[in-house]
Parts: C-alpha cells; sequence; structure tokens
C-alpha cells in the first residue's frame, strides 16, 4: 500500500510539473483577444462547448494570408485541454483534406513555414507530453522560413523548452531568450504577447 500510494504521489506530482510549462502556461492569447478569431477560440470553452473546432477557425489557420502571429494566438486561446478530438489531430485531417498530402512528410513539403509552425505548435499543444514531433515540424518551419518571422522562430522555441524542461531547466530560458535577442528575425509578435511569454519563461533564468 506504501508503494503503492508512493508511485501515485510521484505521478501526481510529474503531472502537475508538466501542466506548469512552456507550452501550457504562456497564455499570449489574451494579448490578441480583440481579434474576433482569437476571441471566437477563447468561447470554444465551457460545459456547452463544440467538441470539434469550428470550420472557419480551420479556415483561418490554413491560410497563409493569415497573420502567422494571430494565427499562432488562436492556438492558443483553443489551448492543451480542449475536448474531444485534440485540435492538432482536426487541424492535421483539415491541412491533409486542402492540400490532397495522404502522409505527413508530403504535407510538410506543400505547407509554407508559417502555416507549417501554426501545426507545429497545435500538435504540439495538444500533447505536451510528447512534443518531439512538433519539435521536428517547428525546426523545419524555421528552416523552410524565407521571412525570418520572429513568431515562426519563438514559437518553435517554446516547443523546444518543452522539451527542455525534462532535462535542463536552464535551457528553458536559454533556448527561448536566444530566439528574443536575435536580431536578424522579423518582429511580427505584438510586444505584449511577448511580455507575457517571457514572464513566466524568465522563472527559469537562475538555473
Amino acid at each position: 500500500m506504501k508503494r503503492l500510494f508512493t508511485a501515485l504521489l510521484l505521478t501526481l506530482s510529474w503531472a502537475l510539473m508538466w501542466a506548469d510549462s512552456p507550452l501550457t502556461s504562456t497564455d499570449f492569447a489574451e494579448n490578441y483577444k480583440d481579434h474576433p478569431m482569437v476571441q471566437m477560440a477563447l468561447n470554444l470553452h465551457g460545459d456547452d462547448a463544440d467538441p470539434y473546432v469550428p470550420v472557419s477557425i480551420l479556415d483561418f489557420l490554413a491560410n497563409k494570408k493569415s497573420p502567422i502571429d494571430v494565427r499562432l494566438a488562436v492556438i492558443n486561446a483553443i489551448s492543451w485541454n480542449f475536448e474531444g478530438k485534440s485540435s492538432g489531430e482536426q487541424l492535421y485531417e483539415y491541412l491533409s483534406k486542402r492540400y490532397k498530402a495522404k502522409t505527413t512528410d508530403k504535407l510538410v513539403k506543400k505547407l509554407d513555414a508559417g502555416t507549417l509552425a501554426v501545426y507545429a505548435y497545435a500538435k504540439a499543444m495538444s500533447d505536451y507530453f510528447d512534443v518531439k514531433e512538433a519539435q521536428e515540424l517547428g525546426h523545419k518551419a524555421v528552416k523552410k522560413d524565407k521571412s525570418k518571422s520572429f513568431s515562426v522562430a519563438f514559437i518553435t522555441s517554446l516547443i523546444d523548452a518543452q522539451v527542455y524542461l525534462d532535462s535542463d531547466w536552464g535551457m528553458v530560458y536559454k533556448v527561448v531568450n536566444n530566439v528574443l535577442h536575435d536580431g536578424s528575425l522579423h518582429l511580427d509578435m505584438r510586444q505584449d504577447a511577448i511580455d507575457s511569454v517571457m514572464e513566466y519563461i524568465n522563472e527559469y533564468k537562475g538555473y
């Protein structure tokens, strides 16, 4: 009985640690709630919420002409505790049909850097315990991105930070801070949104 209690306690502690993490504790959607799509995503939660992401939101996320920072804010608003089929799964299915891609590799080749980063972030938020594949997708988006988007690099660094949470807390801060101070990137995210993220990330600065 004592061993069982100890095991349950360790499991609970581990789950709580991951619930407080770079992906789950950086709520920058609040800094975009003046945008109708972000507000719609924020309103998806609740006891009476539909378990599916509306097509209008999926359209917006898949549209490369939609501002990348707003699209990422929509994913952030949908969040990690969305009921029903995960937002990552729903977005993957939508993109696969839209681009007629039968495999992830084929889809990755067809997506622009921004949309690939949006999908990587949605996938990471949908399963923040295992973000290795999302991390790979994020780095492919950064490599593909000719515009040097800050948003694309910044969101990928958050996925990187999630990976380091399990092994090196000092790197949680460093990987995000490196992007923050990369002068070669085009700043395409609201400063107050960046500040919201860094308010949490800075807690790891001393490690």
